[in-house]
């Protein structure tokens, strides 16, 4: 269930207009630089000037595809284009994608860097996934007067980048303050309500989601893409019926990746309207004690960190091995893998080697 707390808008990645820079200290990652959005050519690589926290500083540098600098050798040969790759889940691909430029999973980074690799990894995926799924949207009249075009757009979105296997039934949305309502079309609609829904009359809830339906009381926002990546989560993991097994199983899925996952991919999905990736939600205060990823499998810590952590720790294994990698963990769950196996098998870590890497480079997340 998507729990709401109070976060601050910070910008973090903003869109960069083409500047020329003049008689200024050579870019490089992470360094301070002194105008927001200037950029400067090195090498083959374009450098921006972005707002990290409070201070102005290059970004990771993106290559420029075009002719060679002068001061560079020209290239005698250009390499032949590979097909891209698509995503399938019975067969788990390898997308030659590190927007670090560093061993995946790096010991040295800066949250700049990250987040800049994170938004490259997503709009890669975003231009080579983008298709056409279908769904039902229940819009109560309140949220008729709110921008109904808008929650449309958001909502066809967010199923545009879902890669739900092949044949699954079409699956609902509702959008209401109203439980009646949300009961009443889940009880109403299609091929999901007659298998394992026989506590739908409990719902108690309006930021939820189940086997086939999602459930958003807040229309434009990051929780009605959150809500419908939870959709997608039971059907990539091939789940028959609301009752998902035990999280507190090492074995099957943890906590941090169901809720974390979707924040992340809420969080960046929304970010295309707003044009803000937020921070993380209680990022100040994690920096008190010691945190440790796997404690958050299940919600026997009952703090909200299950998001803010498992957004990190997605964050990570995006930024590392891009987002076809991070859904293949789930697809991997819905192949009938155990989760320590379908982590290793897409990412190339094990699950252990992961959280040891992530409680070590937390604080540069944040």
């Amino acid at each position: 269930m998507k729990r709401l707390f109070p976060i601050a808008v910070v910008v973090i990645v903003s869109v960069a207009l083409p500047q020329q820079i003049h008689a200024a200290p050579q870019a490089k990652a992470g360094t301070k630089c002194s105008k927001a959005n200037a950029t400067q050519l090195v090498g083959s690589k374009k450098f921006t000037c972005i707002k990290s926290g409070s201070k102005l500083v290059w970004s990771a540098g993106r290559s420029v595809n075009g002719p060679a600098p002068k001061s560079s050798p020209t290239p005698t040969s250009s390499p032949t284009p590979t097909p891209t790759p698509t995503l399938s889940p019975t067969s788990p691909i390898e997308v030659k994608l590190n927007p670090f430029k560093l061993s995946p999973f790096p010991d040295e980074f800066t949250r700049a860097q990250m987040v800049e690799a994170v938004m490259q990894s997503f709009d890669d995926y975003t231009s080579r996934n983008s298709k056409k799924v279908d769904f039902n949207l229940v819009l109560d009249e309140h949220f008729q007067l709110n921008d109904p075009e808008g929650i449309r757009k958001l909502v066809t979105d967010t199923y545009s980048l879902l890669p739900f296997p092949a044949g699954y039934p079409t699956t609902l949305v509702v959008v209401s303050t109203d439980k009646d309502l949300l009961r009443k079309s889940i009880k109403e609609y299609g091929p999901f309500h007659k298998v394992g829904m026989n506590s739908v009359d409990r719902i108690d809830c309006l930021n939820c989601a189940g086997l086939g339906w999602a459930s958003s009381g807040s229309g434009v926002r990051d929780v009605t893409p959150h809500e419908i990546f939870h959709t997608w989560q039971v059907a990539a993991y091939k789940y028959v019926t609301d009752n998902r097994p035990d999280p507190s199983n090492p074995l099957n899925p943890p906590v941090w990746l169901d809720e974390g996952g979707a924040e992340f991919f809420a969080q960046a999905l929304i970010s295309k309207t707003t044009n803000f990736y937020l921070p993380p939600r209680g990022g100040a205060w994690l920096k008190l004690k010691p945190f440790r990823l796997k404690d958050y499998i299940t919600r026997t810590i009952n703090d909200g960190n299950e998001y803010t952590l498992g957004r990190l720790a997605s964050e990570y294994i995006v930024a590392s091995k891009g987002m076809e990698k991070f859904f293949q963990i789930h697809l991997n769950v819905g192949l009938g893998q155990d989760f320590p196996t379908a982590f290793e098998s897409a990412l190339g870590i094990s699950l252990n080697s992961f959280y040891e890497k992530f409680d070590a480079n937390l604080l540069k997340m944040l």
